[in-house]
């Protein structure tokens, strides 16, 4: 059976994942004129990790739980404004897809979480 450590690095290595191939998604999706390819991509990767948060962030402390909110509460403006625009244009893989988002990326909610993970790590090693 895992132990709360146990459990909190696999969740939190899998958040860290996603990180990263978000940023990978996003830093392709403006090199390459805002493709809907890289928007795609980009939101299976929020999608995973509203899943993640949502299904295991009271494994965290409390400070680390209101980060979660606050990245759920941002990919959930975000995929609903995503859905909204790809059903209104129906756009092909190589199309350009842009919406408009006031919600800012909480980032210091994602450092926090990742100073969390790789700490955890770390200190297996």
């Amino acid at each position: 059976m895992m132990n709360n450590n146990d459990e909190k690095i696999k969740f939190l290595g899998k958040v860290y994942i996603n990180f990263k191939r978000s940023e990978i998604a996003y830093r392709n999706y403006m090199d390459n004129n805002k493709q809907f390819i890289f928007a795609r991509i980009l939101k299976q990767c929020n999608e995973e990790i509203v899943n993640l948060l949502v299904g295991n962030s009271y494994l965290l402390s409390d400070d680390l739980i209101s980060d979660s909110i606050k990245l759920i509460s941002h990919f959930d403006i975000w995929i609903e404004k995503w859905n909204d625009l790809a059903n209104i244009k129906k756009p092909k893989l190589d199309d350009e897809f842009v919406f408009e988002n006031t919600f800012t990326f909480p980032r210091d909610a994602a450092q926090n979480l990742e100073k969390e993970f790789l700490e955890i790590r770390n200190k297996k090693n």
